[in-house]
C-alpha cells in the first residue's frame, strides 16, 4: 500500500509540472502569435515545446500507469500467499469469532474469553508427566490459561463448557498449541529433551478449510514432531467422523503421535488405536485402583491390560495421583508414568521449563 501511494503522488506531481509547463508555453505561444501579428516565426518552437511537453506527459502516464499495475498485481499476489507465509513464520492467523444463537450467560463468558484472546492474554501452564519409580519429569502436559483486564486468571471450568457448545473450542486449542510451540521454539537447542502434550478437540480438524492451515502449519514445524503430542477423549475417539479419521491419520504420517485419555475401561480395543499412531494411554488412578482392588485376579488383569499396551508399543501413564497412600499400589501394578497433583500441580511454564536446568532425554 506504501508504495502504491507513494507512485501515485510521483504520479501527480510529474503530471501537474508538464501540465504547469505547457500551460506556460499555450501562453507565450498565444502572446507570440498576436504580437506577431500571426506571421510564423519563434511561436514555432514555441508550438514545438508544446507539443513535446504533451507527448512526455503522454508517455509518463502510459509507464506509471503500467508501473502502478504492475505493483498492484504483486501486491494481489503477495496477499494470495500471505497464509503460506504466516505459516513459515510460525504466525498461525487465530481469530475469535463473535458466537450467534448463544444464552446470554455464555455470551457474556465467551465474551471475556474472545477479549483475553485478542489481547494476547494465553498464557501457558505445564503439568509433569514423570517416570516411575523414580519420579523424574519426562514430559509435560499443556494447558491455558486466560488472564482478563485485571489480570484475574479465567480457569477452564469457567468457560470450557461454553465454548464446546457455541464451537469455539477449536481456537483455544490453537491458542495452547501456539503456546506450547512458542514454548519449545523459546528455548532454542534446550528445547529438544521436552515433550509437550497438547489437548485436541475433533471439532478442530473437521472443518476443511482450516485443517488446511493446520496441515501448513505442522509442515513449517515439522521438526517439532517428535516433541507434540496431541491428545484426546477416549469417547471423542469413539465418535470420530470419517474426514475427523482421514486428518487424523494425515497428521500421523507427519510424524506426531496421538495420547488418549478419559477411558472408561480396560478392554478396549488397544490395537486398532495403535495402528491409528496412538502412542499413549491415560487411565485416572481412581480406575486402576478399583480394577486392581479385590483378589489376585483383579490385579493380574490389570497387570495383563499393562502388558497388552506394552506389546502394542502404548505407554500407560496413571493420571490425577493426589494422595502419596496410592502410589505402592500404583507401583505394584508396574505401571511407568504418572501425572498428578502429587508429582507436580499445573503451573506457569516458567516455573518447569528453563534452558539452564538439564531434563532427562523424552523417549
Amino acid at each position: 500500500m506504501g508504495q502504491r501511494m507513494h507512485l501515485r503522488q510521483k504520479s501527480s506531481r510529474y503530471s501537474a509540472a508538464v501540465l504547469f509547463l505547457a500551460g506556460i508555453n499555450g501562453v507565450f505561444l498565444l502572446a507570440a502569435i498576436i504580437f506577431t501579428q500571426f506571421r510564423p516565426g519563434f511561436e514555432i518552437w514555441l508550438a514545438s515545446a508544446l507539443v513535446i511537453s504533451l507527448i512526455l506527459h503522454a508517455r509518463a502516464g502510459f509507464a506509471l500507469t503500467r508501473a502502478q499495475q504492475e505493483i498492484e498485481m504483486l501486491q494481489r499476489l503477495t496477499d494470495k500467499f500471505q497464509p503460506a507465509l504466516r505459516a513459515a513464520r510460525n504466525l498461525p492467523n487465530i481469530k475469535f469469532e463473535k458466537a450467534s444463537n448463544v444464552s446470554p450467560g455464555d455470551a457474556e463468558v465467551l465474551e471475556k474469553v474472545k477479549e483475553a484472546i485478542e489481547n494476547d492474554r494465553v498464557d501457558l501452564y505445564l503439568q509433569p508427566i514423570v517416570s516411575l519409580p523414580q519420579r523424574k519429569q519426562r514430559y509435560f502436559e499443556a494447558f491455558s490459561r486466560l488472564r482478563n483486564k485485571g489480570g484475574s486468571i479465567l480457569r477452564p471450568i469457567h468457560y470450557l463448557d461454553a465454548a464446546e457448545r457455541a464451537n469455539r473450542i477449536g481456537v483455544i486449542d490453537n491458542m495452547i498449541l501456539l503456546r506450547a510451540v512458542q514454548a519449545l521454539r523459546n528455548l532454542g537447542p534446550a528445547g529438544q529433551r521436552y515433550r509437550l502434550f497438547c489437548n485436541i478437540s475433533p471439532a478442530t480438524i473437521f472443518d476443511q478449510d482450516f485443517f488446511a492451515r493446520f496441515a501448513d502449519y505442522l509442515d513449517a514445524n515439522a521438526d517439532l514432531a517428535p516433541r507434540l503430542v496431541f491428545e484426546f477423549t477416549y469417547p471423542a475417539v469413539e465418535i470420530m467422523h470419517g474426514r475427523v479419521e482421514k486428518n487424523l491419520a494425515a497428521i500421523a504420517e507427519r510424524g506426531y503421535a496421538f495420547s488418549v485419555d478419559h477411558i472408561r475401561r480396560l478392554d478396549l480395543d488397544w490395537n486398532r488405536l495403535r495402528s491409528k499412531n496412538f502412542q499413549f494411554v491415560k487411565a485416572t488412578s481412581s480406575i486402576l485402583l478399583a480394577e486392581s482392588r479385590g483378589d489376585a485376579a483383579a490385579q493380574a488383569r490389570v497387570k495383563t491390560f499393562k502388558d497388552k499396551l506394552c506389546d502394542y508399543g502404548i505407554d500407560l501413564i496413571a493420571e490425577k495421583v493426589e494422595l502419596e497412600s496410592d502410589m505402592p499400589e500404583i507401583l505394584s501394578l508396574g505401571i511407568d508414568y504418572g501425572q498428578g497433583d502429587l508429582f507436580g500441580a499445573p503451573r506457569p511454564a516458567s516455573v518447569y521449563i528453563e534452558p539452564e536446568q538439564p531434563l532427562a532425554k523424552a523417549s
